[in-house]
């Protein structure tokens, strides 16, 4: 076909809608991310704590299968809330380190490589771009977390009775607002992080460095001033704190849920005003 044959043609393909066009960009970020087979494997031990916690209800409910392991229904009686508040802890342990993996590597290597504007010039903004990031981590993040401690709930209501998941209704509470605020908090925050440093290792490092810091701050101003007030700036106490709220069991903060609260919402409210600053001088005016 000859050169002056060429004639622009306008594109006639689907358009993705203007709501969902962020899921472009993460549906790009999921793959790249899985790509890892190391990734891989460590996502799948992720789910070993919730598997294990299906496996001990599902035996503490089979009097069979306890006889033949030379147990007694008694010894598995111990599947009160403590249980589901160490489950609650060995999910968000895990769920901590992929968002610790991923969040660096999200943001930091399209602003070093200045390919953030090839993004922007496309038809998504600052916000379909982070958005688009931020589901990443709901995404791979979701699974291990709220919806296989939902599934630990519904299996011990299952067994227990309609009743019982009746008047433990704060379980259920706990695991879905619990890891949703884990999770938002903590991926805003590394977003930011690797915006700000662009570099991924350093981003990984500084993650781990600000919450440690955090935490010694919040703790040398409590043994300075002999009071609790430490714990506002005591990033990891705050959510232990809120969480144990929601089972309904006595916190570990000397200060009330609602300052708790407000930690979390400014760690999240400062990491989205960084992260605005940050990209907002890449976007493309259209």
């Amino acid at each position: 076909m000859a050169v002056y044959e060429r004639t622009w043609r306008p594109y006639a393909g689907a358009v993705t809608p203007v709501r969902s066009r962020f899921l472009v960009v993460t549906r790009y970020a999921l793959a790249q991310a899985f790509s890892s087979r190391l990734f891989t494997a460590f996502y799948a031990a992720c789910f070993l704590p919730s598997l294990l916690g299906l496996f001990l209800i599902y035996l503490s409910h089979n009097l069979g299968l306890l006889e033949q392991l030379g147990l007694t229904r008694e010894l598995m009686g111990g599947l009160t809330l403590t249980f589901f508040r160490i489950l609650f802890l060995w999910q968000a342990v895990p769920a901590f380190f992929l968002m610790a993996i991923l969040a660096p590597s999200l943001i930091a290597p399209d602003l070093a490589n200045s390919a953030l504007p090839l993004y922007l010039s496309r038809p998504i903004d600052c916000r379909d771009y982070v958005l688009g990031k931020l589901a990443v981590l709901f995404v791979v993040v979701s699974p291990p977390t709220w919806v296989m401690g939902l599934a630990v709930f519904l299996l011990q209501t299952s067994e227990e009775g309609l009743r019982w998941g009746l008047s433990n209704w704060r379980i259920a509470l706990a695991y879905l607002v619990g890891h949703l605020v884990w999770i938002l908090v903590i991926s805003l925050l590394g977003l930011a992080i690797s915006a700000w440093v662009r570099f991924r290792p350093a981003a990984l490092g500084a993650l781990f460095a600000l919450l440690f810091v955090l935490s010694a701050f919040g703790s040398a101003v409590n043994a300075i001033t002999r009071t609790a007030i430490g714990d506002a700036a005591h990033l990891i106490r705050a959510i232990a704190s809120v969480v144990q709220h929601l089972f309904g069991a006595p916190t570990s903060s000397g200060l009330p849920v609602l300052v708790n609260w407000c930690t979390l919402a400014a760690v999240a409210l400062l990491s989205a005003v960084v992260l605005n600053w940050k990209l907002r001088a890449h976007e493309v005016v259209r």
